[in-house]
């Protein structure tokens, strides 16, 4: 595994031809060496790789990839002298996860643009990648079907989120994915509300955003239900965030659709509830090792849907002192159709 994630990475090098890149970032250092949660540096050369670590993460590294680990106590020096005894001249690097004092110890080199190249190659998951993320997924799921006979007026916000991530932890997962958001009310107007002692109450809708991580990888859902009678304004609120998802869902034709076409479809349903307005983030974005990660669905994004690319579609309305709907699907793109990953029934048309 780790030999051919190496492959699609040097067909990037010879891309911007350089003759060796050094990674920080530890999600990439995990896709490329199997180690989580590490902090080091990561030299890939055409013919070779090399990953430098402190002595504090030597045993670590070592029990993984028993070769190919340098113990270091003179951090960057010892990555320098390595790239200079290999003769290297040109090192790619991303700007976006290198520090610029890493920038500077590796100035002797000629420095090349390798932003999100590793990104581009992550997007495209394996097949055990996917299953992983189904796991998540679906410990995910899991945990929510024990939490939600709990949601009902009365409970707390934070009792709620207490609960589901200890059933998240009970279903399999490692962690959360991230801090699990549950907004009621006029809470739910702000999309990364932290959860509080309010009350739930009749009549509000409640948002829950949550997920789990198993084994270095990630899964990514939101539910949005209205607690206690439903009237006609709610159910018209509901049911535009619920067809906006539905219909940017059935438009994906792998290989063919754009991504931004996406996000542009599901804007057009909403708009015409007059509720585009109130839709204040992006349509979704890959998920991983990393929650967020590419392809993010936007409207600058010229991508075309790719097989085995696996990303989230949550249209959402924030009307603010209001309320707040956003519903989260994780979405794998096959050869020629898609699976909602860990699909429940509970969200439906109103």
């Amino acid at each position: 595994m780790i030999k051919s994630r190496l492959m699609k990475i040097r067909e990037k090098m010879d891309i911007i031809n350089t003759e060796a890149i050094v990674l920080f970032d530890q999600s990439d250092i995990y896709y490329f060496t199997g180690i989580k949660d590490i902090e080091g540096v990561l030299v890939v050369t055409k013919d070779s790789f090399e990953l430098f670590v402190s002595p504090l993460y030597a045993q670590k590294a070592e029990e993984i990839l028993k070769e190919h680990v340098v113990v270091t106590k003179n951090g960057m020096a010892d990555v320098v002298t390595y790239l200079e005894k290999e003769d290297i001249k040109s090192v790619g690097l991303d700007f976006l996860t290198t520090k610029i004092q890493h920038e500077k110890d590796l100035s002797g080199f000629e420095v090349k643009d390798f932003t999100n190249q590793t990104k581009i190659v992550r997007m495209i998951k394996e097949k055990d990648e996917i299953n992983t993320i189904k796991r998540a997924a679906y410990a995910a799921r899991n945990a929510f079907l024990k939490v939600y006979p709990y949601l009902t007026d009365g409970k707390t916000e934070k009792e709620i989120a207490d609960e589901l991530s200890y059933q998240l932890r009970k279903a399999g997962a490692e962690k959360e994915s991230f801090e699990t958001i549950v907004a009621s009310g006029e809470n739910a107007a702000h999309p990364h509300h932290v959860p509080t002692d309010k009350k739930i109450k009749n009549g509000e809708f409640v948002v829950i955003d949550f997920g789990a991580c198993i084994d270095g990888y990630n899964s990514d859902m939101t539910y949005s239900f209205l607690i206690g009678a439903k009237d006609d304004e709610k159910k018209k609120l509901f049911n535009a965030v619920f067809y906006a998802q539905l219909f940017a869902t059935e438009m994906i034709a792998p290989g063919r659709t754009k991504v931004k076409e996406l996000e542009e479809r599901a804007k057009k349903e909403l708009k015409k509830y007059d509720l585009d307005k109130f839709f204040i983030h992006s349509l979704g974005h890959g998920i991983g090792i990393d929650v967020h990660e590419f392809p993010y669905i936007n409207m600058k994004n010229e991508m075309v849907v790719e097989p085995n690319m696996i990303f989230t579609i949550e249209p959402g309305i924030y009307i603010p002192g209001r309320l707040g709907i956003r519903l989260e699907n994780m979405i794998l793109v096959k050869e020629t159709d898609v699976e909602v990953i860990a699909f429940t029934p509970l969200m439906e048309a109103m």
